[in-house]
């Protein structure tokens, strides 16, 4: 079957048809792309008997009929999304990023803000080290302390 087709069309029954409807759809294709029973050149008619009958194995299994489904459902979002303007787009991923979770520090970068706050930290404490043994005092006092 090719990517392009849509195994519900193929069948010619709707996204919401039971077991039964897929089961009568079938049998109606069968008779009528059967190699034995069409006016098909052979080749032609064992491609599409091929087809209808990947098609309705597909569509019979509930599991892999659903996991069709939602690869259709993706699909189909896909092209909604293709299909608007860039504009929208655009503003659409702008307010999700906004809105979004945060999500967890990775290792690499925990790893950088232990180092970060470790450097600052021993400068911090170099420099009083520094200054302590060297007896500086305050030459002047900053505004903000006042």
């Amino acid at each position: 079957m090719t990517p392009s087709s849509n195994c519900y069309e193929l069948l010619g029954v709707s996204t919401s048809a039971n077991n039964a409807e897929l089961r009568k759809a079938f049998r109606q294709l069968s008779k009528q792309l059967h190699p034995d029973t069409t006016s098909l050149p052979n080749e032609e008619a064992t491609r599409q008997f091929q087809n209808v009958c990947e098609a309705y194995d597909l569509l019979s299994d509930p599991v892999l009929r659903a996991n069709y489904d939602l690869l259709l459902e993706k699909e189909n979002d896909l092209v909604n999304q293709k299909n608007k303007p860039y504009l929208d787009n655009l503003q659409s991923l702008q307010f999700s990023k906004s809105i979004g979770v945060r999500r967890p520090l990775s290792g690499g970068e925990l790893f950088s803000l232990l180092l970060l706050i470790t450097s600052l930290s021993l400068s911090l404490a170099l420099g009083v080290f520094i200054a302590f043994l060297r007896g500086g005092n305050l030459n002047f006092i900053p505004s903000w302390l006042i």
